[in-house]
């Protein structure tokens, strides 16, 4: 009989972390060595676990889960499957994920079925997050990155901005991040700057 697939979860919400781990170690193939509320401490202790899979959300304190997880691959590289779970379905969170390696990019929303289906799937080497997110040209801003250089063009705080759209100012940063990747700036201004003269906030004459 082979091996079970260990699997090592993150999330700093202790019900969540603990449903979740009821669920999956009632798979007979399925076993949970330990689980993390804290990304430091997954970072220190994540080798003695040994996993094949890790299973974690994005939204985390100290770390995101993309910063954590570009770490990790770099650490442990193919030898470690990972898994995000987000309530953010944006299509740059989906590029991010690619970017980093991860093997799923999965909504908080998921059934149990779903993330077990993907745990198993990974540990058999097949990604679930496509490459196609990859093949924009890179000035094709989302229509949520869109909305936010709006908001920026108008002078608005990561605060505000976050209250306009009711989304978190974490997830703002992330897509002023992708925005300024993007279109190749450094800067609020250079990313406003730059909308204009594509055309993505109206005429450059106006700026």
């Amino acid at each position: 009989m082979p091996d079970p697939i260990r699997v090592v979860l993150l999330d700093d919400h202790p019900l969540v972390l603990e449903g979740l781990k009821n669920r999956l170690e009632k798979e007979p193939d399925i076993e949970v060595p330990q689980t993390f509320g804290d990304p430091r401490e997954l970072l220190e202790k994540i080798g003695d676990c040994r996993p094949d899979v890790l299973v974690m959300d994005i939204s985390m304190p100290y770390l995101n889960g993309f910063e954590l997880g570009k770490m990790l691959k770099e650490r442990f590289g193919h030898s470690l499957k990972i898994i995000l779970l987000s309530g953010y379905m944006y299509d740059e969170f989906y590029a991010k994920a690619y970017e980093i390696g991860a093997h799923a990019y999965l909504s908080k929303q998921s059934t149990y079925a779903q993330i077990i289906n993907a745990i198993k799937q990974s540990v058999m080497g097949y990604a679930l997050v496509s490459e196609k997110m990859m093949s924009r040209s890179p000035d094709h801003l989302t229509l949520k990155e869109r909305e936010v250089l709006e908001l920026v063009a108008v002078e608005l705080t990561n605060k505000e901005i976050a209250q306009q759209l009711a989304i978190s100012q974490r997830t703002v940063e992330y897509h002023l991040a992708s925005i300024n990747q993007k279109l190749g700036v450094k800067t609020r201004i250079g990313a406003v700057a730059k909308g204009y003269k594509l055309g993505l906030l109206g005429s450059y004459d106006q700026y």
